[in-house]
């Protein structure tokens, strides 16, 4: 008898008993986290639990009783794990090795214009402003945060250069699986001072990690600083809209969810490890000296080529904001996207977000693209950030309008 092996082979759709089960599963899961003492910090996150569940095939007598004892396990270390890692990620704070926190009135800046200096010798955290910190590295460029307009200046710190101040047991404790492996300090922002004026302001981008009782080391981003009038970074937001570093942020955070899953974090292979972390801090350093040279890069001449009806160039926001995913193409040589419309129009943007030109192509120049691999399809996760950072983009480039 013949198969058809395209359908014997095709995966079978998950049985309702087992829908049920995982659903069971989940809400064992969330009624957990309420109960956790820092269960607050996954509120609404929609994280990711990995769970390890051994199955045997045939249950008897007394095995449910082992599996699920088993798997009772594995979601109460999952869910501690991921929660040690919630609150080493405090917005605003960072922790405090005197105190084993980050709660305490050690781990905040206490001005705008602080950002995090290093360690003392018992693990408490110290902050200066941004230009004294600049200062006490021999950092040449410090004048030019008193020019005016002032450039935003970004400067990488080791983890090594901001733990070398502590004692041995401090150094060797470090707050359980706390490790802070390096900053990013960033200034001048401007802000909304009491009067509405303009205040400048600093931050610092922490690339830290924690590690569970099983499996590898978590990565991820911490923002700490504090708004112009004392308040959190994350009401910051409700002031003055999107926040400026946040396309920076988000690159350094897909960055390290990467290599938290990637085969040198599996392996513990510390020098490639030390290695990505340190391209990573550089390459949001450097995304957030560009990403403000581009915002004052926008002239006169570039807002009349978005405006002009003879170019293709005025069409190019309605084309992206139409285009279907399968539209929408990354050129494999410079990471340009490019984005098709009616009647042979491709608009091309950066992976900032910033609209490089619009030209017309003939169909067959734009097939001989894409079957070359010249031109590949954009993933769904690439459209979605190109289209967020050019709304950004166009908002800003109203904003003086407005005013």
């Amino acid at each position: 008898m013949a198969v058809d092996r395209s359908t014997s082979e095709r995966p079978a759709p998950p049985s309702d008993r087992l829908r049920r089960a995982l659903q069971l599963l989940a809400e064992e899961a969330r009624e957990r986290v309420e109960r956790h003492p820092l269960g607050h910090l996954l509120g609404g996150r929609g994280d990711v639990l990995e769970l390890r569940l051994a199955l045997p095939s045939a249950l008897r007598p007394g095995g449910l009783d082992k599996v699920a004892a088993e798997a009772s396990d594995s979601l109460r270390e999952a869910i501690q794990g991921l929660l040690e890692h919630r609150a080493v990620l405090r917005p605003g704070r960072i922790v405090c090795l005197r105190c084993g926190g980050a709660d305490c009135g050690h781990a905040a800046p206490a001005a705008p214009r602080q950002v995090f200096a290093g360690y003392g010798p018992t693990g408490l955290p110290r902050f200066l402003d941004l230009g004294a910190w600049l200062l006490e590295r021999h950092d040449p460029r410090v004048d030019l945060l008193y020019r005016q307009p002032p450039p935003l200046l970004a400067a990488v710190a080791t983890g090594a250069e901001l733990t070398a101040g502590l004692l041995p047991p401090f150094r060797a404790g470090t707050a359980g699986s706390f490790r802070l492996h390096g900053q990013v300090a960033a200034g001048w922002y401007a802000g909304p001072g009491a009067g509405g004026a303009p205040e400048a302001l600093a931050v610092t981008l922490q690339v830290v990690s924690s590690r569970p009782a099983r499996g590898p080391r978590r990565y991820g981003v911490n923002v700490l600083g504090v708004g112009p009038q004392g308040e959190p970074l994350e009401h910051l937001w409700d002031r003055i809209g999107e926040i400026p570093w946040s396309d920076a942020v988000r690159w350094a955070q897909a960055a390290l969810d990467g290599l938290t899953r990637s085969r040198a974090a599996q392996a513990d292979d510390g020098a490639e490890v030390a290695a990505r972390l340190d391209g990573i801090l550089h390459g949001l350093a450097r995304r957030l000296e560009k990403g403000r040279r581009a915002r004052e890069r926008k002239t006169r001449h570039a807002r009349e080529r978005h405006a002009d009806g003879d170019r293709p160039t005025r069409m190019a926001l309605a084309d992206l904001a139409r285009a279907p995913l399968a539209e929408v193409l990354v050129d494999t040589r410079s990471a340009v996207l490019v984005v098709l419309g009616d009647r042979g129009r491709a608009h091309l943007f950066s992976p900032e977000g910033r609209l490089v030109t619009s030209i017309r192509y003939a169909p067959a120049a734009i097939e001989r693209r894409r079957k070359s691999g010249l031109w590949r399809p954009a993933d769904r996760g690439e459209v979605e950030l190109l289209r967020a950072r050019v709304e950004e983009a166009a908002a800003l480039e109203r904003e003086p309008a407005a005013g």
